[in-house]
């Protein structure tokens, strides 16, 4: 396994490359791995240069030391928007957090969680967005906004109910309780819950199995398709994209070999390179700019 700690670009985290695997670590384990603005931008940059190397396949996030992330850093108080007048949305400056989750949102490649500690704050929001969530048994949550006098961020009041359920969601946020792994388990915040020991073994197993056999634009493909459609009210609009999504796969590079290795009985070798070959999907659901006035802008819904 390679580190890749580039210079002058991440001192809160590193990045571990593994094969087609990449492993991210926030690495702040003083602090429990809380988050500074800079740690923020930090991690938005390391999802945004994973996405764009298509020797990677997968992306694990995990924590350095006894906790995942135990939220923003308060050391030198809040960072969160404090400027503009609520009401309007006029001079209203956007959430932190929220363009971290909207990133890994965005991904072209699966996003594994490796909780190793306590999730709290941002640390639980953040493993929202990502498609498998694996904790050690020593893990535990807490969405704490309301004990702070915030509210929900990062995305967290779209994801966590589409994620558990409404009930659920408004459980763990009105009261900003903190549970544990066994109650995120069930209420399948947490896929899998492991030994500390195996955790990262298992998350990397995990990545393999969507990986080691998967051709790597359909992965990007069904994986936008399956979080854009939790938006959607009518199942036709899945129809209309998947049918433009299977013309894609007939005329891209892989559909040839997907065939021939399932006549033949043999592993698959797809070549296909998603920064390449998923150019068709850039505009179907563009990426809203940033308006605190979410009638201004259509293109929000997706």
């Amino acid at each position: 396994m390679t580190e890749d700690r580039m210079t002058g670009r991440y001192r809160d985290l590193r990045i571990e490359r593994d094969g087609v695997i990449a492993v991210i670590t926030l690495a702040k384990p003083d602090k429990l791995n809380a988050v500074s603005a800079q740690s923020i931008d930090e991690i938005e940059a390391a999802f945004d240069e994973l996405d764009g190397d298509d020797s990677i396949r997968a992306v694990i996030m995990t924590g350095e030391g006894r906790g995942f992330c135990a939220g923003a850093d308060i050391s030198s108080g809040f960072e969160v928007p404090k400027t503009g007048n609520p009401a309007t949305g006029e001079g209203i400056q956007s959430d932190p957090g929220g363009k971290v989750a909207l990133r890994i949102y965005r991904m072209q490649k699966p996003v594994i969680a490796a909780v190793n500690g306590a999730a709290v704050g941002f640390g639980a929001s953040v493993l929202l967005p990502m498609d498998y969530r694996i904790a050690s048994n020593t893990a535990k949550f807490a969405f704490p906004f309301t004990k702070r006098a915030i509210v929900a961020e990062s995305c967290s009041s779209w994801f966590l109910p589409t994620i558990v359920g409404m009930a659920t969601a408004l459980s763990w946020m009105i009261s900003g309780k903190t549970f544990g792994v066994e109650e995120a388990h069930g209420a399948g915040l947490i896929q899998e819950v492991v030994e500390p020991d195996a955790l990262i073994d298992r998350a990397k197993a995990v990545a393999r199995s969507f990986t080691d056999e998967t051709s790597p634009s359909s992965v990007g493909v069904v994986r936008r398709l399956l979080w854009a459609m939790a938006g959607e009210n009518h199942p036709v609009t899945a129809h209309v994209y998947e049918s433009r999504a299977l013309v894609a796969a007939y005329r891209g590079p892989d559909y040839e070999e997907g065939y021939r290795s399932f006549l033949e009985r043999r592993p698959p070798r797809f070549t296909s390179q998603p920064v390449r070959d998923l150019a068709f999907m850039r505009e179907w659901w563009p990426t809203p700019t940033f308006s605190p006035d979410p009638d201004e802008d259509d293109s929000s819904k997706s």
